[in-house]
């Protein structure tokens, strides 16, 4: 009933050790099964004992034993009440959200606690997981007090005496956010446990998608992926589709052919929807990006599921059931943000695939988009999406975009292939392709986005695993203009599951594992998920609270270090994120040599570091000329502030 510390987020741990917390586990010690101890001698010598006793020692120890015996019926009942109770504010109404380790300073996503400076920090040795410690209230808001977040001074222009160089006149990519799969077996054990343990629900569901540290965007598998529970389906079944053969007479008639289309009864409406509309309630901005593993089999050379790729002139086809699921999605009040093509069209397998090449996707992406386009808002602004493949695959990606740069928004990256910085190719390739108009002068650079990468039981430790995370997927590709860094599976059960008889990935792990077993509903929240919680800290989009969508910044290391101990230096690495806290655009900083007043704070500041030294590292920051006196601790780090 409680989340492990075995590597992870400690919810029923002290409260030093996480930024919120939950009810303490009730465990009836020896009822499990495994305590149970059979006897081993005769019990007649026990009984005849009693046998002997006078009338009023029985009715002395019967009449102990009654009140042991009812005791423990109250104790079981107080217990079983306890564990399963929400908490104080972690009822479903989303009113819980992360706070500091005295509960104090509540970080709800309103304006003020948004605005506020502190820091979170996950530690490298376990000690510390996502701790928020905020800095103490001052006259300026600016001015900032605490063990690791100095004051911000007065403007400087010169770097001289300066660490790191946080410039927020150069910005690269809008920030679309950090997250994770909301896959069919992610929803199915989220649903398990809401159904066994509400409360711990409603805490799960408060962490993952409040609006100050949670999730900002969820992929979501249109019908069945290699991660869904027990068989493959899509939202035609088998038995309201049209034969392979009728299917090729109703071009024209798509009606007709999608006349068998509903997301009813499917494991979408059992499990995906209903935990995407809880997470709506406690995050209306959430983002949610569709992806299909595979459409209907009558629209595929094969027809069946796996594999195959799409039958000769059936882009059409295909789009308009895309579209229908979006429309679907949307009238159970999840409106999609953007959608892609298709799933790793590289890669055909024996789970719902299918493969497709440039050409044919980009025939998609105009059917698609032409459909959107005509439809009332918001789904006429829902992103097209092209590629959701491998690094590997630039050159694939690079030939979709000269295509028809008009229909796609962006291409979409997967991790298991290639490199990051084959991202670079993809960019180069573009500058020297004419466009889909035979306009000369290259192709525009699309958004970029990480959209899957999956985490497996190879790590030693949690440490390690969040340093893999960072070194191969957030740094690099947050620098190859990443609008978006989506991990594969949300939640995992405790043996990798549940997942496709044909899926192959056993040793995939969740950013959160979920064991039922025996009804002791543990969750276990490991290394994916603080990457999401740290980074989805630096980066809020304050477009809600009067403000703008986070941006990233010019970070520089302008050298020779003056704070940096010798050696240190190869140990930090760090992003830095800013938004406007009123208006949509960042303005030109400030350049006065005062220390200006709260009003006059125009932009908050996320900062993430990386140090993988064993020790605390001092850094002079200037944030946008303000000196800034920083310590980052062993882990990784996230700093807040606001600034003129």
């Amino acid at each position: 009933m409680s989340f492990n510390n075995g590597g992870g987020y400690t919810v029923a741990g002290s409260a030093s050790q996480s930024a919120f917390s939950a009810d303490e586990p009730y465990s009836n010690h020896g009822y499990h099964s495994g305590e149970k101890r059979l006897p081993t001698a005769p019990r007649s010598a026990p009984l005849d004992r009693v046998r002997g006793w006078s009338t009023k020692k029985k009715l002395v120890v019967f009449g102990l034993a009654a009140l042991a015996l009812l005791a423990l019926i109250i104790g079981l009942a107080v217990g079983l009440t306890v564990g399963n109770s929400s908490g104080s504010g972690s009822a479903d109404d989303g009113s819980f959200v992360p706070s500091s380790p005295d509960g104090s300073q509540p970080l709800d996503g309103s304006r003020a606690s948004l605005l506020r400076a502190g820091t979170f920090y996950t530690a490298n040795d376990n000690s510390s997981s996502f701790v928020w410690s905020p800095a103490p209230s001052s006259s300026s808001s600016g001015s900032t007090s605490s063990p690791t977040l100095g004051n911000l001074g007065g403007y400087r222009s010169d770097s001289q005496g300066v660490d790191v160089v946080l410039n927020s006149s150069v910005t690269y990519q809008p920030i679309d956010g950090f997250g994770s799969a909301l896959t069919d077996s992610a929803a199915y054990l989220l649903t398990q446990l809401k159904s066994d343990q509400p409360g711990l629900y409603g805490r799960t569901m408060d962490y993952l998608f409040n609006n100050a540290t949670g999730m900002q965007i969820v992929r979501v598998t249109m019908a069945s992926s290699d991660f869904s529970v027990g068989s493959e389906y899509t939202y035609i079944p088998a038995s309201k589709a049209p034969s392979f053969d009728k299917a090729a007479t109703q071009l024209d008639d798509l009606d007709a052919m999608l006349a068998g289309f509903s997301i009813e009864g499917t494991q979408t409406t059992k499990y995906v929807l209903p935990v995407l509309q809880d997470a709506l309630k406690r995050s209306p901005d959430l983002k949610v990006m569709l992806s299909p593993w595979s459409p209907p089999a009558f629209m595929k050379t094969k027809n069946q599921l796996d594999g195959g790729t799409l039958r000769d002139g059936f882009e059409a086809a295909a789009a308009e059931y895309y579209l229908r699921t979006a429309k679907a999605f949307a009238a159970k009040g999840v409106v999609p943000y953007a959608m892609t093509l298709q799933n790793e069209p590289s890669f055909p397998t024996d789970y719902p695939s299918m493969t497709i090449n440039a050409t044919v996707q980009s025939r998609m992406a105009s059917e698609l988009k032409n459909r959107l386009a005509a439809q009332p808002p918001p789904l006429r602004s829902v992103k097209v999406l092209g590629h959701d493949d491998n690094w590997s695959g630039w050159d694939r990606a690079a030939d979709l975009v000269s295509l028809n740069s008009t229909a796609l928004d962006g291409v979409a990256f997967h991790c298991y292939k290639g490199s990051p910085s084959e991202v670079s190719n993809f960019t180069t390739a573009l500058s020297s392709k004419s466009s889909s108009g035979g306009g000369g002068g290259g192709v525009a650079k699309p958004e970029v986005h990480m959209t899957e990468c999956t985490g497996t039981e190879t790590p030693t430790s949690r440490w390690s695993a969040m340093q893999g995370w960072l070194g191969r997927v957030h740094l690099p590709m947050l620098a190859q203009d990443s609008r978006s860094i989506i991990m594969w599976n949300l939640a995992l059960d405790a043996k990798n599951g549940p997942y496709l008889a044909a899926g192959y990935c056993s040793n995939c792990v969740g950013a959160l594992t979920v064991d039922m077993t025996n009804r002791t509903s543990a969750l276990t929240v490991g290394a994916q998920s603080y990457l999401v919680t740290q980074f989805a800290a630096a980066s809020r989009d304050l477009s809600a609270v009067g403000g703008g969508k986070a941006v990233r910044i010019q970070t520089t290391f302008p050298g020779p270090s003056p704070s940096i101990a010798a050696g240190d230096r190869s140990c930090i690495e760090l992003v830095a994120f800013a938004a406007p806290t009123s208006g949509q655009t960042l303005t030109k900083p400030a350049t006065t040599t005062t220390t200006t007043t709260a009003t006059a704070m125009t932009r908050r500041i996320g900062l993430v570091v990386e140090n993988t030294c064993t020790r605390d590292v001092d850094l002079v920051v200037s944030s946008d000329g303000r000196r800034l006196n920083l310590t980052a601790r062993p882990g990784l780090e996230t700093f807040v502030w606001t600034a003129p």
